[in-house]
């Protein structure tokens, strides 16, 4: 499996053919809007931040998981 920052790299850096629509509230687009400018990059390069690093995140848990359950299945 790749490592966490392969896995973020690959899902930050891949070509953005698809579009997801969805509706916030005027005051969360101010706030994701100004962390946004805070950082330096776009709404859109934030978001996709923010959801790709939940992602990695996720995937390392599982693995983890994943791993120590593996471990203690060969200890019995």
């Amino acid at each position: 499996m790749a490592t966490g920052q392969e896995l973020r790299k690959s899902l930050l850096n891949a070509k953005k053919t698809e579009r997801v629509i969805f509706a916030i509230t005027p005051e969360l687009k101010e706030a994701a809007t100004a962390q946004a400018e805070d950082r330096c990059v776009s709404l859109s390069a934030y978001i996709n931040s923010l959801i790709a690093d939940d992602v990695v995140a996720h995937a390392v848990a599982e693995a983890k998981a994943s791993n120590k359950k593996g471990g203690e299945a060969r200890a019995d």
